[in-house]
């Protein structure tokens, strides 16, 4: 099943929707037709208007459409502020628990991350003071006013913008790593230690606000705990992609692939029983499939592609029958984490290196993981 759709682009950069944003965009529409409560001096929600359910429920999803823009410009501004640096930006994709921007590369530069970090909640609190004003100056609300309703449903629509984006910004500021606020407290680190030890910190203490947020969604909020969980484990995967990266920094694809001549191919008319054989001598898990080594590659075999042949089929069985000929390559001046990252993306063990059509060799993950191991130590 396809769980994210495109639904157009801005500046170039692809806005993806998420099946999960489908499903909270409802619960908010729901949420404000049937409920009104009045919190900090604003009215959210349109349930105490005396109209029609069904004009309730339209002056919801005015509100709740209005309000998930916001959300999306929260994360364009971070990405356009990203793409101003030169980083690539893949998409911005909208999911139950808002959105995310996808770069190629977190900025590295203490000061051009910090303002990438910021420009989000400053949009944020931006749209929600300037909403406020709004709210201020043309209020106040009477819910129940008949001859009122046009301008009523209006300022509870700024109204809930006012709301939800000045607590989206201010939430987003809380130093809990990878949350805006943790970015910022890692480029304010950044600028006075070495940049992997900057993240340790930033992550641990963004982990420590993560449990006691937890701990607070337990009695307060389910949704909490939810978001806490969510960010704790995200937090840790960003600390591990830090490293990684960082360490393999100025590594190319060249410097760990398994050059020709070493590399083991397989004849397209093998069987796949002689295929298995080759596994169990060479104990690598894929192969390049050539004639010879200075034939061309027509493809790949993986000892995934074996395991779908049944044993006794397997002697009739030729290569050229089950490998992938649809080749995923890099340069061999690439960057050794971009591979990393490729295979991760295209979830496979190793890639074809090529440069201008011919092949140079073949990098897999555990070439790159022993490469992070040796530079590591």
């Amino acid at each position: 099943m396809k769980w994210s759709y495109k639904i157009g682009s801005i500046r170039g950069i692809p806005i993806m929707l998420h099946v999960t944003f489908l499903l909270i965009l409802l619960v908010f529409i729901w949420i404000f037709a049937v409920q009104e409560f009045e919190i900090f001096g604003f009215f959210i929600g349109f349930g105490g208007m005396n109209i029609p359910t069904w004009l309730k429920y339209v002056f919801s999803a005015i509100a709740s459409l209005l309000f998930f823009s916001t959300v999306l410009f929260h994360e364009l501004s971070h990405s356009l502020v990203a793409k101003s640096y030169g980083t690539k930006i893949r998409g911005i994709t909208l999911f139950a628990l808002g959105g995310v921007a996808q770069m190629e590369d977190m900025p590295r530069n203490p000061r051009m991350e910090a303002k990438m970090a910021a420009a989000g909640p400053a949009f944020s609190l931006g749209i929600g003071i300037l909403a406020y004003a709004i709210y201020y100056l043309f209020g106040p609300i009477n819910p129940t006013g008949s001859g009122e309703t046009i301008t009523n449903a209006a300022l509870i629509v700024v109204g809930i913008i006012a709301f939800y984006n000045i607590m989206l910004g201010l939430f987003n500021l809380i130093p809990a790593f990878p949350m805006d606020g943790g970015r910022i407290l890692r480029a304010f680190l950044a600028m006075r230690m070495p940049y992997i030890e900057a993240t340790k910190k930033a992550v641990a203490v963004g982990k420590s606000v993560l449990v006691a947020m937890g701990i607070l969604g337990l009695f307060v909020n389910p949704l909490l705990l939810l978001i806490a969980i969510y960010l704790y484990f995200a937090a840790s995967g960003e600390e591990r992609a830090t490293v990684i990266s960082v360490t393999l920094e100025g590594v190319k694809v060249r410097d760990v692939m398994t050059r020709d001549p070493n590399v083991v191919h397989v004849p397209p008319d093998w069987t796949v029983n002689q295929l298995v054989d080759q596994m169990f001598r060479t104990k690598h898990m894929g192969y390049p499939v050539q004639e010879s080594l200075t034939s061309p590659v027509q493809g790949v075999v993986t000892f995934a592609d074996v395991r779908q042949i049944p044993a006794s089929k397997r002697d009739s069985t030729k290569v050229e029958e089950i490998m992938n000929q649809g080749i995923i390559s890099i340069r061999s001046d690439a960057d050794a984490f971009d591979a990393l990252k490729l295979m991760g993306s295209s979830n496979i063990g190793r890639l074809i290196v090529m440069d201008n059509g011919q092949m140079l060799g073949i990098v897999s993950r555990t070439d790159l993981m022993r490469a992070i191991q040796f530079r590591g130590a």
